[in-house]
């Protein structure tokens, strides 16, 4: 058995702003910082053997912070990176809307069907994530990963990992530093544990940490 620990990156100003992302390579906010921190602090009661992360520094940052609690070195993979979102990158939905009239919507609703302008396609997305994916588990052994990477290519990966359409890929919340569960069996079957767990960044235990020794 293979563990997944899959977690998107901590909060950026982008994020906050609402400015689509990709591959521009936009830093934590400080709030971001702080989630990707309480992440880290999460799995260091967890079996960790591998760190696994985009290079993109948003991703990296956050994966900095999980292996220097874990005391284990990361390794960066560009097939994790971000979905290009070409012309978008840097602009708000507004933005978007008024330049490209109804294809975010057709974005969220159909993601499967949409290559957006000057990016690519949710389908090149999760070719080379999965890519990743399957590399990671044709290694044979059962140790325990982290993956960390963004909104989209997640989503990506939780479709082909649990066999669901691509079409679903926006059906799945997944918020920042949020962590998710998939564990992989013989066979290929592929479970997910949980999705989009946040319990770590609740304020309640953000207080109580700042009271711990």
């Amino acid at each position: 058995m293979i563990t997944f620990y899959l977690v998107r990156h901590g909060e950026t100003v982008w994020n906050k702003a609402g400015k689509f992302q990709g591959r521009t390579d936009i830093d934590l906010s400080p709030l971001g910082l702080k989630q990707a921190d309480k992440a880290a602090e999460w799995l260091k009661n967890k079996k960790v053997d591998s760190i696994i992360s985009s290079p993109l520094i948003r991703a990296a940052h956050t994966a900095k912070l999980i292996a220097g609690e874990q005391g284990i070195s990361i390794e960066y993979d560009s097939g994790l990176m971000e979905l290009s979102f070409g012309q978008w990158e840097g602009l708000t939905f507004d933005q978007i809307n008024a330049k490209w009239p109804g294809m975010m919507d057709q974005m969220f609703r159909n993601p499967d069907g949409i290559e957006l302008p000057g990016g690519e396609s949710f389908n090149q997305c999760q070719e080379r994530c999965m890519e990743t994916m399957d590399r990671l588990i044709s290694r044979g052994d059962e140790k325990n990963y982290v993956i960390v990477s963004h909104g989209a290519a997640l989503r990506t990966i939780i479709c082909g990992m649990i066999h669901i359409p691509l079409s679903c890929s926006w059906n799945l919340a997944l918020s920042n530093a949020s962590i998710t569960e998939i564990q992989h069996y013989p066979g290929n079957l592929n479970v997910l544990n949980f999705l989009n767990f946040t319990g770590h960044l609740e304020e309640k235990n953000f207080n109580s940490a700042a009271k711990q020794p």
